[in-house]
């Protein structure tokens, strides 16, 4: 899997675009100042860069190498910082009480997997801390725009409140919408958006 993303990573451009996410940049203003932020399955970094173009503290986190030096190259052009760590999510550590908020942008995870991750993001937020994510929807599949093929690696409003029982909801909203990030995202597509607050 690291060789699969390591060879998409690799074109001259950036595969999902510059830009950051559409929905993460529409939520950020939920996140107090001087917030510190951790990015799961950062990629290229346009997120992290964003983030950190903010003001935030940010951490991101990926298993290819080949994303990371992009990353990096990103954020120097655009003279912000970012703490860019390689590694498998499963071998993370993602600390206790520890973040203000954690982005999961088109993360998607094997079901076991994504319940450990999940669990571990609970974990790891503070008191009313802040997990902001979008991720294809199974109906995502008749529109070949985007996102794994396999379906059990899709989210759905059931799947998200069962990994979650810690958590508020302050949106969770599956749409059909229009995404265009670079080449790996493009055209109509089925997500939903989340943003959910840890109560405990």
């Amino acid at each position: 899997m690291k060789n699969f993303w390591d060879e998409k990573y690799s074109i001259a451009d950036y595969y999902y675009g510059l830009l950051p996410n559409h929905f993460l940049k529409s939520s950020v203003r939920l996140l107090p100042k001087n917030s510190k932020v951790l990015c799961i399955g950062e990629g290229e970094g346009r997120n992290a860069v964003f983030l950190s173009s903010l003001g935030f503290s940010v951490t991101a986190v990926d298993f290819s190498e080949v994303a990371r030096k992009k990353a990096l190259e990103l954020a120097e052009q655009q003279k912000v910082q970012v703490d860019y760590q390689v590694s498998d999510l499963s071998h993370f550590d993602f600390g206790l009480d520890k973040w203000d908020a954690v982005i999961s942008i088109f993360c998607h995870l094997s079901p076991q997997f994504r319940t450990e991750v999940h669990d571990k993001i609970q974990k790891s937020l503070k008191k009313g801390g802040l997990v902001i994510m979008q991720a294809y929807t199974p109906e995502q599949l008749s529109f070949q725009t985007g996102g794994p093929k396999d379906v059990q690696m899709l989210y759905t409003e059931n799947i998200l409140r069962s990994d979650f029982q810690q958590f508020e909801w302050v949106q969770l909203v599956p749409s059909i919408e229009e995404i265009q990030e670079g080449i790996g995202h493009h055209g109509i597509s089925s997500v939903i958006s989340g943003i959910g607050k840890k109560m405990v």
